[in-house]
This record gives structure tokens, C-alpha cells and sequence, in this order.
């Protein structure tokens, strides 16, 4: 994989520079020729800033182009380690954006640092899909009432507590999911826009006087956001990978299949209680409430290895990613700097 440097205003901030050579070199002779100091030091100045643009033009030319230092140093980064990942072809100009991608929405199974990976949505909605059946099934043995005769027995009291914390569960893993679409989405926009709309417009602007600190803060987050941020995703794939991650899916899937299992003895046993004799009734009571403490076992330490896998992706989806936004702007503020401009966060400035 490569990163193809966008012709898309590099010609234009070409002729900018020249054309802001040969301003400043004129007014650097109208100052000398006047004996205008001003004039002698804008002159200086926007001789000085032009050509620095130059180099800031052609070092970003450097490391963006097709094969450029920067490329090879993000294929070093991210495919080493018998890694492999897919993407479209905008994401995969940038390995590390690519990378990000599949950690995040990769709809197939990703390979990195040799081991077998499926995506953080990819496992919260397979965890959700796994709560919702069974929330299903709780709701239908809740539903049950067993008629023996004397007394009618209802279930709901039972699996309520149960239903009530699957159900918490759910909108956990919900908000979980939202918010790795989110990360999804941004790391997509700036795959489209960074080297094609914020790089250019950044170089255009830090060619002129009035919106030179403007161009250079453009420019800092553009590299900021294509390079750093998917950089720091990499990490986060490196730390997620030392966790065993892969939901246990089996688990969910039995603890399903008995809750079904257990609604057809409870309709069986009604069934058979109403032509039953006070000893019989009674080994059915027996039953029910060995299937009821069985099941309610079960469930329970499902729920507890849920709450577990649970935290891990709230590190995933929350805690890591807002590592990355402070990486991020660090890395914006110190570029900022060098270029020449200012990075101004407010009360993260202490950052």
C-alpha cells in the first residue's frame, strides 16, 4: 500500500510561492530603492516565509507522494507481523486508516501480528444478538404459568431480576455500538478529506500574510488526522490483541437452547398436573423448581462473564479512543508550532 500525495492545489501553491517571491523580492527593492524601512522588512519577511513554504510544500511532496518515506514508514508500522487487512480503495491508500477500519467495522476477519481477529462492532452486535434471544426466551418462560390444580404458579416473579439486567446489557453493548459507528465515520472523512481538501487548502492559505497561521494550523491537523490518529489506532489494535476478545458465543447459544428447553417442561408439566394425583404433583413441583434454580444459575454466570467482556470493550470504544484524541492534538499543537501557528484547545491546552 501506498500514499498517492493529491495533485489537487500543489500546482496552484507552486505559483503562489513564486508569486509571493517575487512580491516580496519587489518589495524588498521598492524598500531599498525608497529607503522605507517597512518596506525593507516586509520584503524580508515574505522572502523568507515563501521560501520556508517551499520547503514545507516540497517536504510534504516527500512524504505523501507515491511511495514516499512516509508511506514506507506506515506499511513498516502496520503490516509487519503477518498482518493482513482489506479495504476500499480511498482507506487503503493509508494502511493504518485501513487498519483502523477493521478494528473498528471490518465486516470479515482481520489478521494482525499473525493472529485471527473479527471487529470490535462485529462482536458487540454478536453479543447483542446473542442478549436479545435470550431476553426473548426469559420473556416467554416468564409468560408461563403452571395450573396444579390447587394453585397456579407464574414464573415471572423468577425471571424478571434476569430479564431486567439482560435488558441493561443491551443498551450497553447499544451505546457501545453507536459510538464505534461514530469512530467508523471519522476515520472515513478523513480519508477523503484529508490529503484532498484540508492538506491543499492548508499549503494554499500559509501562502498569504493575512491567513499564513490559519494555512499552518490546516496543515498540522491534516497530518495530524492522517497520520497520528490512525497511528494510535494501530496501538490500540496492539493493546486490544494482549486480551482474548473473541466472545464466547457457545456460552449465550446454551444457556438460550436450555431456557427453551425449560419453557417446554414447563408446558408439559401443566399439561400433565391437571390429571395428576397429589404424590405426582408434588415430583413435578420438584422438577420445576430444580429446572428454575439450574437455569437461574446459568444465566447468572452468563451475566457475570457478560459484565467482563463488557468493561474490555469499554476500554476498546471509549477509554483507548480518547487516548487518541489526545495524541492527536498534541502532536496538532506541536506542528502548529513549527509551521508557525497556534493551536488553541481551550481548557485542554494544558495537554
Amino acid at each position: 500500500m501506498s500514499i498517492g500525495f493529491t495533485a489537487y492545489g500543489y500546482n496552484i501553491v507552486i505559483y503562489l510561492i513564486a508569486i509571493m517571491l517575487s512580491i516580496g523580492g519587489i518589495t524588498l527593492g521598492l524598500g531599498y530603492a525608497l529607503n522605507e524601512r517597512k518596506l525593507k522588512e516586509f520584503g524580508k519577511k515574505e522572502l523568507i516565509e515563501s521560501l520556508f513554504n517551499g520547503i514545507i510544500v516540497g517536504s510534504l511532496f516527500l512524504l505523501f507522494s507515491s511511495n514516499g518515506a512516509l508511506g514506507i514508514v506506515l506499511n513498516q508500522l502496520t503490516l509487519s507481523n503477518n498482518t493482513t487487512i482489506s479495504c476500499s480503495s480511498v482507506l487503503s491508500q493509508n494502511p493504518a486508516l485501513c487498519l483502523a477500519n477493521n478494528y473498528l467495522v471490518g465486516t470479515t476477519p482481520y489478521t494482525f501480528d499473525g493472529v485471527q481477529h473479527y471487529s470490535v462492532l462485529s462482536s458487540v452486535t454478536g453479543m447483542m444478538v446473542g442478549l436479545i434471544t435470550l431476553n426473548t426466551a426469559l420473556g416467554l418462560v416468564g409468560a408461563s404459568k403452571i395450573d396444579l390444580v390447587i394453585v397456579t404458579i407464574s414464573l415471572s416473579y423468577v425471571v424478571n431480576p434476569l430479564i431486567s439486567q439482560i435488558q441493561y446489557l443491551i443498551r450497553i453493548l447499544g451505546t457501545l455500538s453507536i459510538s464505534i459507528l461514530v469512530q467508523a465515520a471519522i476515520i472515513t472523512v478523513i480519508a477523503f478529506s484529508a490529503l484532498s481538501l484540508i492538506l491543499p487548502s492548508g499549503m494554499i492559505l500559509r501562502s498569504f500574510y493575512p491567513t499564513r497561521k490559519l494555512g499552518g494550523f490546516l496543515i498540522a491537523v491534516a497530518i495530524g488526522l492522517y497520520v497520528v490518529l490512525p497511528l494510535s489506532y494501530v496501538l490500540n489494535a496492539s493493546m486490544a490483541s494482549s486480551f482474548s476478545t473473541n466472545i464466547n458465543s457457545t456460552s449465550l447459544s446454551e444457556v438460550t437452547l436450555s431456557t427453551k428447553n425449560f419453557q417446554n417442561t414447563i408446558l408439559s408439566t401443566s399439561s400433565e398436573a391437571q390429571n395428576s394425583n397429589s404424590t405426582l404433583l408434588t415430583g413435578l413441583v420438584d422438577v420445576i423448581t430444580n429446572g428454575i434454580t439450574s437455569l437461574s444459575n446459568s444465566i447468572s454466570s452468563t451475566i457475570n462473564y457478560l459484565y467482563s467482556a463488557i468493561s474490555y470493550f469499554i476500554v476498546y470504544v471509549f477509554i483507548l479512543p480518547i487516548f487518541s484524541l489526545i495524541l492527536t492534538g498534541i502532536s496538532i499543537r506541536e506542528l502548529s508550532q513549527i509551521l508557525g501557528s497556534e493551536a488553541f484547545f481551550g481548557k485542554f491546552n494544558i495537554l
